[in-house]
């Protein structure tokens, strides 16, 4: 590619920082302990976030990629420059070239930190900073070496259990057999030492040219009203999928592939808490024609973060299980018969005595409470009532008996005048 097309795309592409996309946090649920793995990890956690979730100034950021690693959940983006830098050339057609062509067709990709001594193809400021499904779809398309003369003398503790974690998920997603033959773990400064691989005239020729026609395409794709639709934006997880759809097209015999998905029990009912918790969309349910509901998990899309499991609260979901995939597709894994609720229609639990739903019980204990308490107001004020008239007739009864003494004491009086006249 040419110096001023890289130059000029280098001031219309670069973005500086990563992106958070707030809604997956793992801290908007409610936990007992909130996650801080993404401020402690970072160099600058305490001038950037003032909260995980939260940005106060993205200034000191310099772009290590040390938190979007961390994060469980995924909703910290890598920024496009990032996710450009990471792809190898002969997997990005319209994307520009940051590896120089003589490493980048090599057969192997060298991968070191800043504080190593080897020439490596590719440095980064920690080798933690590349994620899982990063360092995945690299190893789908060439080896891997990984440099780790520098960690032994390093001091930072969570890079390095960081570093243990992505290693450990790399041997889970591609099995111990294929993981040491795709990944090469170079202890020793004389261990997978680089090498270049030489390319002739018109080889270089052939790739100088074809980056700068992809450079000026690219240029002028970013022109108003000439954006293309597939240049949204890439995650390495979708790559991943695709890579792997790529290999089992063209394989007879499928690789596999190891995923942690949810493992649903007998107590599922198909209530969608689950589906409703999931702020990454990977988990859906469907309505089958035989009255079946069957759950459907996409595993790209989901980060593993176990925020579905944390929201089941009828034990439907019994932690994350390890499957083995072929494609990181959609993918049915489990199947359950819905029970409604005979009062709002909404799934329960097969079991149900009553055939109602939490809410519809609660709903009719308390009308029932409601109208038993105005039986009770209506007895006591028809009792409070009896009672004051039983009070004034009592009271008119007294008044009217002693009215009648009166009269006949002053009969007599009038008849005694007479006599004693």
């Amino acid at each position: 590619m040419g110096f001023f097309t890289r130059t000029a795309m280098d001031m219309l592409m670069k973005t500086t920082h990563p992106e958070i996309n707030r809604r997956q946090c793992w801290n908007l649920h409610p936990h007992r302990k909130p996650c801080t793995e993404c401020k402690d990890i970072c160099p600058y956690g305490e001038q950037i976030f003032t909260r995980p979730n939260l940005v106060k100034d993205w200034d000191p950021c310099t772009e290590c990629g040390l938190c979007v690693s961390a994060c469980r959940s995924g909703c910290i983006i890598p920024s496009p420059e990032q996710v450009q830098r990471d792809i190898p050339c002969h997997s990005r057609k319209k994307m520009r070239c940051l590896i120089p062509r003589a490493r980048c067709y090599n057969d192997t990709i060298w991968i070191g930190c800043e504080k190593s001594t080897r020439k490596n193809s590719m440095v980064r400021t920690c080798i933690s900073a590349l994620t899982w499904e990063t360092l995945a779809y690299l190893a789908l398309n060439k080896k891997i070496v990984l440099d780790l003369t520098p960690c032994g003398e390093c001091e930072n503790d969570l890079c390095a259990a960081q570093l243990r974690k992505e290693l450990t998920r790399l041997v889970d997603f591609f099995g111990q057999p294929m993981f040491e033959a795709r990944f090469t773990l170079a202890y020793e400064p004389d261990e997978a030492l680089y090498h270049v691989k030489e390319l002739s005239r018109r080889e270089m020729f052939e790739q100088v040219s074809h980056g700068s026609k992809s450079g000026t395409k690219k240029l002028l794709q970013m022109l108003p009203g000439l954006h293309s639709e597939d240049d949204g934006g890439v995650d390495f997880r979708l790559l991943l999928h695709q890579r792997t759809k790529q290999l089992k097209a063209s394989m007879e015999t499928p690789l596999k592939y190891g995923y942690y998905l949810p493992n649903f029990t007998d107590k599922c009912f198909g209530c969608g808490k689950c589906e409703k918790a999931c702020r990454a969309g990977a988990l859906k349910l469907e309505d089958l024609p035989d009255g079946q509901t069957r759950i459907v998990i996409t595993p790209w899309k989901c980060s593993e973060c176990g925020v579905c499991v944390a929201s089941c609260s009828n034990h439907g979901i019994n932690g994350m299980k390890l499957r083995q995939l072929t494609t990181l597709g959609p993918v049915s894994v489990h199947k359950c018969t819905k029970t409604l609720c005979k009062e709002c229609g909404k799934p329960i639990a097969p079991g149900s005595v009553d055939g109602v739903c939490t809410v519809c019980r609660i709903k009719a204990r308390t009308k029932k409470r409601q109208e038993e308490a105005a039986a009770r107001a209506k007895q006591l004020r028809e009792e409070r009532e009896a009672k004051k008239a039983a009070e004034e007739a009592a009271k008119a009864a007294e008044e009217a008996g002693a009215a009648v003494p009166a009269e006949a004491a002053a009969v007599p009086a009038e008849a005694a005048v007479p006599a004693a006249a």
